[in-house]
């Protein structure tokens, strides 16, 4: 059951996940309880990383060298990175 409430909202807090478990339940179970459980079902917390997005300067940086580079051949990339 728990598993099915995981896959359901894959960013649900085990605040969440605890809450909606317990619902309908004649025994409820603790937030330690469903941490320990979703641990050994092989699921860990995980955050997002923040990227910052690319200024319109970097944009135009980028296109250039695309366009300046977009004939170039796997043996000329080959003497850029060794």
């Amino acid at each position: 059951r728990m598993a099915r409430l995981v896959r359901a909202d894959r960013k649900a807090t085990v605040t969440q996940i605890t809450t909606r478990y317990n619902r309908g339940m004649q025994k409820s179970i603790s937030e330690r309880t469903t941490r320990q459980t979703l641990r050994r079902m092989g699921y860990s917390s995980r955050r997002p990383h923040m990227v910052p997005l690319l200024s319109a300067k970097n944009r135009k940086l980028r296109l250039q060298f695309a366009q300046a580079h977009q004939n170039w051949t796997t043996e000329d990339w080959k003497n850029v990175a060794r």
